[in-house]
Protein backbone atom coordinates (compact mmCIF):
# COMPACT_ATOMS: atom_id res chain seq x y z
CA UNK A 1 0.00 0.00 0.00
CA UNK A 2 2.84 2.41 0.76
CA UNK A 3 4.16 1.97 -2.78
CA UNK A 4 0.71 2.68 -4.21
CA UNK A 5 0.40 -0.73 -5.87
CA UNK A 6 -2.51 -1.87 -3.71
CA UNK A 7 -5.66 0.24 -3.54
CA UNK A 8 -8.52 -0.11 -1.09
CA UNK A 9 -11.88 1.54 -0.58
CA UNK A 10 -13.64 2.64 2.56
CA UNK A 11 -17.27 3.57 2.95
CA UNK A 12 -17.61 5.79 6.04
CA UNK A 13 -21.03 6.71 7.44
CA UNK A 14 -21.41 9.29 10.20
CA UNK A 15 -23.47 8.67 13.33
CA UNK A 16 -24.42 5.78 15.58
CA UNK A 17 -28.08 6.21 14.58
CA UNK A 18 -27.19 4.92 11.09
CA UNK A 19 -25.84 1.54 12.29
CA UNK A 20 -29.01 -0.48 11.47
CA UNK A 21 -29.19 0.99 7.96
CA UNK A 22 -25.49 0.34 7.33
CA UNK A 23 -25.72 -3.21 8.70
CA UNK A 24 -28.58 -4.06 6.34
CA UNK A 25 -26.61 -2.54 3.47
CA UNK A 26 -23.87 -5.14 4.02
CA UNK A 27 -26.29 -7.87 2.93
CA UNK A 28 -27.49 -6.03 -0.15
CA UNK A 29 -24.02 -5.13 -1.44
CA UNK A 30 -24.47 -1.39 -0.87
CA UNK A 31 -20.80 -0.93 0.06
CA UNK A 32 -17.51 -1.46 -1.72
CA UNK A 33 -14.51 -2.37 0.39
CA UNK A 34 -14.46 -1.69 4.10
CA UNK A 35 -17.65 -0.43 5.78
CA UNK A 36 -17.14 1.91 8.74
CA UNK A 37 -19.49 3.82 11.03
CA UNK A 38 -17.91 6.84 12.67
CA UNK A 39 -19.57 7.46 16.02
CA UNK A 40 -17.18 10.05 17.53
CA UNK A 41 -14.11 12.12 16.72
Amino acid sequence: MQQGKIKYRENVVQGFENVPEVFLGLFSGANLGKQLVKVAE
